[in-house]
């Protein structure tokens, strides 16, 4: 009896040994101090495969989180297998339509293939891969979800392996090595690993992530929609646009945001309220309705009238739209999506303190009181790096600035030179540009910097920005390849029939970020989870005790040789 218990102990066992043996990907259990290096050193493979088949897994996960590895013993009972037809093992946040994408094939084939009947697959499945199909632009509907610790890009119409290396600066042996199914050719919609960001990158890197979850939420959105009866301050915005379209962009927008996260699984449910920028009647709006019951409202356009609704209720209140008198107007419960225009000089004179190598330094100003203000200031900030001593300033003669001049204060002895150009006069600007743009760079490197770029750069050549590595902060950005921003237009074309507005994008952005912030128990909780980055914003908040939170989010952008613009920060 005892010899035939070990008999079926041993059979068991030896059972259990061959199913491992039959998945490429088995398990693993993190220990306490373990990371995703130490466990790729401990198996014979690179900390970035490790980390690709686990895409939603940090580099230093915590203790008991389970992982995938590649099973040691596959393939050795199977040695004899002579079939030629194409396999893949399903991994974790795959499902049938990134796999179908990553083969070039339809999820229809895919399932008639397997013989799958709903929408859900197991991981460590072996699924049998159907011959190659074309598939079209309308089928690219999502991407697969990878670990924030590598760059990625989704392959789009006309893409190809060279405009992809050029584009991200990489040779095609690393774009094969991170992505070993190009072997196969690139398909529309695939999602490429196209960079690995540094430690340093990583660490510093705090970004908020999107978390969907099953919390109802509520919002208002408060606007002038009244528009005859409005008066347009222009003290208080800036704007290039009618009120009108202002006003229904932003609507559009926010309901394009609204749609979307339902389409994820969000229980959202918005109101509307026209303020008619009137303060009598947002005052009634507010004794009229129980405003605790939203978890937040988006509105009013105008911040004085922002101000009124947040000083009355407990919720926060969205200022979506910047405003000159901001820096002024503050409450506890405010939230000020623009940054403040000082946050522009800030990002620029921050990144060139922090990279400073012994750089000559010379700015460029013209005549007025403004401009030579700034230049006091700039030259102030300037001067608090240890290795920053002396700072040439040259201002324009009799309205402009001569040839000579900029050949003089360049340097072709240590090479390297930062322009700071500041003021928005356009022929200091247009002189600034096409002198240093056409100098030869042999004995010099020339490097420009601006706070900005506005009207003022209307007649200079990109071609001069790119070969003096402009670069230059801004408050919105879109990056018109994004998944983002092509999905973003796409749904608003398909409802609105036109494509999205500046307002329509920030409608969309303000909305969008909002809601995902308040999964959190409190949009206070929320705005203190990272930075995100949107169609066109970057969300970065802070708040003082007492004080409005603030968006400091600014991006720092850099003309690069192929008058590509590229984020740097």
């Amino acid at each position: 009896m005892k010899t035939l218990k070990i008999f079926f102990l041993l059979l068991f066992v030896s059972v259990l040994t061959a199913c491992g043996q039959q998945k490429k990907y088995i398990s693993y259990t993190v220990q306490q101090g373990e990371t995703m290096k130490s466990i790729a050193k401990e198996y014979g493979m690179k900390t970035r495969d490790l980390l690709r088949l686990n895409p939603d897994v940090s580099k230093k996960p915590s203790a008991n989180t389970v992982i995938i590895i590649p099973n040691e013993n596959y393939g050795k009972e199977d040695s004899n297998d002579t079939s030629s037809q194409k396999t893949h093992t399903v991994l974790r946040k795959e499902n049938l339509f990134s796999i179908s994408q990553k083969f070039g094939i339809s999820v229809d084939a895919l399932k008639k293939a397997n013989d799958i009947r709903g929408n859900n697959i197991s991981v460590g499945r072996v699924l049998v891969i159907p011959a190659k199909e074309e598939i079209g632009l309308e089928g690219v509907k999502e991407a697969v979800a990878i670990d924030s610790s590598f760059i990625t890009h989704t392959v789009i119409k006309d893409d190809t392996v060279f405009s992809l290396t050029h584009h991200y600066e990489i040779s095609k042996e690393e774009l094969y090595e991170f992505n070993p199914t190009l072997i196969d050719g690139l398909n529309l919609g695939m999602v490429l690993i196209v960079g690995e960001k540094t430690d340093e990158e990583a660490k510093n890197e705090n970004i908020f992530e999107d978390v969907i979850t099953d919390k109802p939420l509520n919002i208002l959105l408060m606007l002038p929609y009244k528009l005859n009866s409005i008066a347009i301050d222009d003290e208080e915005f800036e704007w290039d646009n009618k009120l009108l379209n202002i006003v229904t962009d932003i609507h559009a927008g926010a309901l394009i945001a609204v749609d979307s996260l339902r389409a994820r699984g969000v229980q959202v449910s918005i109101d509307v309220v026209d303020t008619e920028n009137d303060s009598a009647k947002i005052a009634a709006i507010i004794r009229e309705n129980d405003m605790n019951d939203y978890d937040a409202v988006i509105g009013p356009l105008f911040l004085k009238n922002a101000k009124q609704v947040s000083k009355s209720v407990s919720v926060p209140v969205i200022a979506p739209i910047y405003s000159k008198t901001q820096t002024s107007v503050s409450d506890n419960n405010l939230v000020k999506v623009s940054p403040n225009k000082q946050l522009l000089e800030d990002k620029v004179l921050d990144y060139m303190l922090g990279t400073y190598q012994g750089e000559k330094i010379i700015i460029f100003g013209d005549e007025t009181a403004a401009t030579n203000s700034k230049i006091s200031r700039v030259v102030s900030k300037l001067r608090t790096h240890d290795s920053i001593n002396e700072i040439t300033i040259l201002k324009p003669i009799d309205g402009y600035i001569k040839k000579e001049r900029f050949i003089e204060v360049i340097d072709t002895v240590q090479y390297k030179n930062w322009v700071l150009l500041i003021g928005d006069d356009p022929i200091v600007t247009t002189d600034v540009v096409n002198n240093l743009g056409v100098m030869p760079l042999e004995k010099r490197e020339i490097q420009l910097f601006g706070f900005g770029k506005g009207s003022n750069f209307g007649n200079v050549s990109n071609t001069d920005l790119a070969r003096l590595k402009f670069t230059f902060s801004k408050e919105e950005y879109i990056d018109v390849l994004s998944v983002e921003a092509r999905s973003f237009e796409k749904l608003y074309k398909a409802k609105n029939h036109i494509r999205p507005s500046e307002y329509a994008t920030k409608g969309f952005d303000v909305t969008y970020d909002t809601l995902l912030r308040l999964m959190n128990d409190s949009f206070k909780g929320g705005a203190k989870d990272g930075i995100s980055r949107r169609v066109a914003t970057k969300f970065d908040y802070s708040k003082k005790l007492f004080s409005s939170t603030e968006n400091n989010g600014i991006f720092l952008l850099q003309y690069k040789d192929n008058l590509e613009l590229k984020v740097i920060d």
